[in-house]
């Protein structure tokens, strides 16, 4: 199942990278970039390059935030380790998807987590 970003808390835009998007990219959603562009984490649930600070369609600039905090719609584990998922239409991170991908961050609360780009993060 999808996790859903409610907001996106606090990012630091000295880190913030900007690209287009090869697909339709929601708020929160964990993108990686290749030749073509801004891509879902989806299947590709080995690389993350950031986080989509806003909901872009295909063909529009995104802009992701490396790091950041983020409040989401599922339930959360406070300290546990924040994987990516294997969602086919994309996802936030979650610690609900353990196991399944590569670790980018932790749980603060059962609502808020820290997303952080694994350094260094594998191909797209």
């Amino acid at each position: 199942m999808a996790v859903a970003c409610l907001g996106i808390t606090m990012y630091d835009i000295r880190t913030t990278l900007k690209v287009t998007a090869f697909t339709g990219i929601t708020q929160g959603m964990s993108v990686y970039i290749n030749a073509n562009g801004g891509q879902r984490c989806d299947a590709d649930n080995d690389v993350v390059h950031g986080w989509a600070l806003t909901t872009v369609g295909a063909g529009e600039q995104v802009t992701l935030a490396t790091t950041c905090r983020m409040e989401v719609d599922t339930v959360q584990v406070p300290g546990a380790r924040l994987y990516l998922g294997n969602n086919a239409n994309g996802s936030a991170p979650s610690t609900t998807f353990a196991a399944v991908g590569d670790v980018c961050g932790f749980a603060v609360t059962t609502t808020q987590i820290f997303c952080n780009v694994p350094d260094p993060t594998a191909d797209g």
